[in-house]
């Protein structure tokens, strides 16, 4: 019964139109999640050590697709970048 509830609430809300709230999030998202895809993965893909101007460009390049893909693409952004888009938010 909770899961069946859930899935259909899933599916209204993927299949609803998008709002500019949604853009709005998608961007937010998007940008901070593009933010550490671009630091980790300088850091993870690059000659180490890595210049923090470079790791800088590579954040802000990544962090600007991912606001821009947000804005496009705002559910599949926020259903997959939210996991990085919290990321460093805690403690």
């Amino acid at each position: 019964m909770f899961i069946k509830r859930n899935i259909q609430t899933l599916r209204e809300w993927w299949q609803s139109p998008v709002t500019i709230k949604e853009r709005a999030v998608g961007a937010l998202v998007g940008g901070i999640g593009g933010f550490w895809i671009g630091v980790f993965g300088r850091v993870g893909l690059g000659a180490t050590p890595a210049p923090f101007g470079e790791v800088a460009i590579w954040a802000t390049v990544i962090a600007v697709c991912g606001v821009v893909t947000g804005i496009v693409f705002p559910k599949p952004v926020v259903v997959i970048l939210f996991p990085f888009s919290v990321f460093g938010g805690g403690n």
